[in-house]
C-alpha cells in the first residue's frame, strides 16, 4: 500500500498583515506535513501567522493552521488564496470579486476588506490542517 503523500511547510504565511515567505533555504530541514489532496510537483504548504483567518464556522484558520497550497490551481471568486504584493510579501485571504474589481476578504470581521491592488494570486488552498493539540 502506497503510504499518503506529502508536502512541505515552506515558510508561514500572514493573515492580516502581507510577511515575506522564506524558501529559498535547502529543503532538506523543512517539516512535512502528510495531506488527502493530489499533491502536484508545486504543490507546498504554508503556517497561518496571525488572526484575520479566524472566523466562525467550518470556514475558520486560526493562528498555526497549516493550508496546502496549489500554486498550477486557477483561483475562482470564493476561494481562500495566497497573494504576493509587489514587495514580495505574502497574505492569506478569500478572494472576492465584485463587478470587475477583486478584493481579499478576511473571515474576522475586526479586520477590513481590501483591493487586491497590485497583488498576485500565486496559489489556491487545497487544504487545511488544524492541530486540536
Amino acid at each position: 500500500m502506497a503510504s499518503p503523500p506529502s508536502v512541505c511547510v515552506l515558510s508561514r504565511v500572514g493573515a492580516g498583515g502581507y510577511v515575506r515567505i522564506d524558501n529559498f533555504g535547502p529543503h532538506t530541514q523543512l517539516e512535512t506535513v502528510l495531506v488527502t489532496v493530489e499533491v502536484k510537483k508545486h504543490t507546498f504548504a504554508l503556517r497561518v501567522h496571525g488572526d484575520s483567518m479566524k472566523g466562525r464556522g467550518a470556514n475558520s484558520f486560526p493562528s498555526g493552521t497549516i493550508v496546502v497550497i496549489e500554486p498550477d490551481m486557477k483561483a475562482r471568486p470564493g476561494d481562500f488564496v495566497i497573494v504576493l504584493n509587489r514587495a514580495r510579501r505574502a497574505t492569506f485571504k478569500q478572494w472576492v470579486l465584485i463587478g470587475d474589481v477583486s478584493y481579499l476578504r478576511p473571515l474576522n470581521k475586526r479586520f477590513k476588506t481590501r483591493l487586491l491592488g497590485d497583488g498576485e494570486i500565486v496559489g489556491v488552498v487545497r487544504e487545511a490542517i488544524w492541530r486540536v493539540r
